[in-house]
């Protein structure tokens, strides 16, 4: 698992190549908070995640480092991205989100 961050102006790769079970347990219980509270695009939700990120890469960074090292158009791709990696791992499919064209008969 790698994430790219800027850090003072240049890109820096962060990579965890072992990644504990209790990662999957986290991202589990985040999945459930987001789908109960139905807060996905809240501050607080995204701060989550951002957080996430850090404990699952073995706090290689800081929530600052993250926040400040993706871009605008990252900021919702990538935490999604690693958690649904993270989701993988585990051994759960992560489904496309709805309206996503991806995987059916048309989209392919």
């Amino acid at each position: 698992m790698k994430i790219v961050l800027r850090v003072d102006g240049q890109d820096k790769t962060y990579k965890k190549e072992f990644v504990e079970g209790i990662v999957f347990r986290k991202a589990l219980e985040l999945n459930k908070k987001i789908r109960e509270s139905g807060n996905i695009g809240e501050v607080e939700t995204y701060d989550e995640y951002i957080d996430f990120i850090v404990f699952a890469f073995g706090n290689q960074f800081t929530s600052e480092d993250a926040w400040n090292g993706l871009s605008v158009t990252q900021i919702q791709s990538e935490p999604t991205r690693i958690f649904n990696e993270v989701l993988g791992l585990g051994g759960l499919v992560t489904q496309p989100a709805e309206g996503d064209e991806e995987g059916n008969e048309t989209g392919k």
